[in-house]
């Protein structure tokens, strides 16, 4: 009985060390395919462009007292707006990164995600462009911290960002949406109008 006991406390602890480093390398493909990504020319301009919007907000909170309540309300209308506007670029790429379906649909045809990506972020960048910073710059009657570089090179980057989803297609598959969510996406979403100081 005792033997039995010890044999099985044996398989039990085999198991468990087993079940750990599968974890553990799983993890560390995640991590490796989340350094990859954050390595890429679009994260690090995503990074810059970030930057650069929450850097204008910042500037324009020092002297919002300068004007009419209703011109800092449709400032922080348009900045909320943009934000939604980016996450909803991020949600997609987390989704299409966790799903192996659409990794799939990538890997066959990265130029149409490239260009659906490209357009998504157009649309977002053109948006804070006409609504918010325009409406910042009129108001405060000094241009912006953006730079036009940042925005090219952001949208430069989108094909290097696919075809790096095509190429690590493998290692995505030990991602959670968890783990994307806290370690990728989060860093790259704009911060909330109050959390901007």
């Amino acid at each position: 009985m005792m033997r039995l006991f010890k044999s099985m406390t044996l398989f039990f602890l085999l198991a468990l060390n087993h079940l750990v480093a599968a974890q553990t390398s799983g993890e560390r493909k995640a991590q490796e395919l989340i350094t990859a990504l954050n390595k890429t020319q679009f994260v690090q301009e995503y990074r810059d462009y970030k930057a650069g919007i929450e850097l204008d907000i910042a500037e324009f909170k020092l002297v919002e007292s300068d004007f009419q309540e209703r011109d800092v309300k449709r400032i922080q209308l348009y900045y909320n707006q943009s934000r939604a506007k980016f996450d909803a670029i991020l949600d997609k790429l987390q989704a299409d990164l966790t799903s192996r379906a659409m990794r799939k649909t990538i890997a066959q045809n990265p130029e149409r995600y490239t260009k659906a990506l490209k357009g998504s972020l157009t649309a977002a960048v053109n948006f804070y462009n006409d609504n918010c910073k325009k409406r910042i710059e009129e108001l405060t009657e000094k241009d912006s911290a953006m730079d036009v570089e940042t925005i090219q090179g952001l949208f430069d980057g989108v094909l290097g960002l696919v075809e790096l989803f095509k190429s690590k297609s493998a290692s995505a598959n030990e991602l959670t949406v968890a783990y994307l969510e806290s370690e990728f996406i989060e860093p790259l979403r704009l911060k909330a109008w109050e959390e901007i100081l």
